[in-house]
């Protein structure tokens, strides 16, 4: 799963990597929606790049069936229920890139949730799959508690990942992430991408890091660094 995660950078560091070129009208501009924050949350708002450039949308999903349902916001999509009614159209129309350095994931030692970074071996940036509920043209839902933003995409945790949890974000390569955000990409072409994405365990490693990540709201660049088994 992923429930909290880092990013550090600012100004076009994410989205530079994605350019054609150096006049790429997409991706030239917005840099200041690249504020730094080393404990990303749910439910709040968080720049995500789409296939017109970035834009900042909330984290979380909750249709209005999910408020009748007295369900909880989403902020995942398991990448195994892509062809479900609810995923599908996203996985069609409605991909996204979620910029990252790395990703939190919690071990309870001792009664206490001990926080660990989950960062790739190669650095940032990081480019989980993600989907986008907004439509532009949708008209605004009355109901009160319907949440329209982005959800990370979830895939099955490798063999030798920190054992926490048994899912992780979907993390693509550049190249990966490229195919994603293209709209012309089918969703018979996005599920494939998806299923057999080149990130592994091997392409990560883990420490474990402060507790004050564990604070909703808290922020520090320290977050992201290693302490000691002490």
């Amino acid at each position: 799963m992923c429930g909290r995660y880092s990013r550090g950078q600012k100004d076009l560091f994410y989205v530079e990597p994605l350019m054609s070129d150096a006049g790429d009208e997409r991706f030239a501009g917005h840099a200041e929606i690249f504020r730094p924050s080393w404990n990303v949350s749910p439910g709040t708002k968080q720049p995500i790049i789409g296939p017109d450039g970035p834009r900042l949308e909330l984290w979380g999903f909750r249709p209005a069936w999910a408020v009748a349902r007295k369900t909880k916001m989403m902020v995942n999509a398991r990448m195994d229920k892509a062809g479900s009614s609810t995923w599908k159209w996203m996985f069609s129309s409605g991909r996204v890139l979620v910029p990252a350095d790395g990703w939190y994931e919690w071990v309870t030692v001792d009664g206490r949730k001990q926080p660990y970074f989950i960062k790739s071996n190669d650095g940032p940036p990081v480019y989980f799959a993600g989907l986008s509920s907004v439509r532009p043209d949708a008209v605004p839902s009355e109901t009160p508690g319907v949440v329209f933003g982005f959800v990370i995409v979830t895939a099955a945790a490798d063999s030798g990942m920190l054992d926490v949890h048994d899912r992780r974000p979907l993390v693509l390569t550049l190249e990966e992430a490229k195919v994603w955000l293209d709209p012309t990409t089918t969703f018979e072409e996005a599920v494939h991408l998806a299923n057999t994405a080149g990130k592994s365990a091997d392409d990560f490693h883990w420490h474990k890091v402060t507790p004050g990540v564990n604070r909703t709201g808290s922020d520090s660049p320290t977050f992201n660094d290693p302490i000691d088994d002490e």
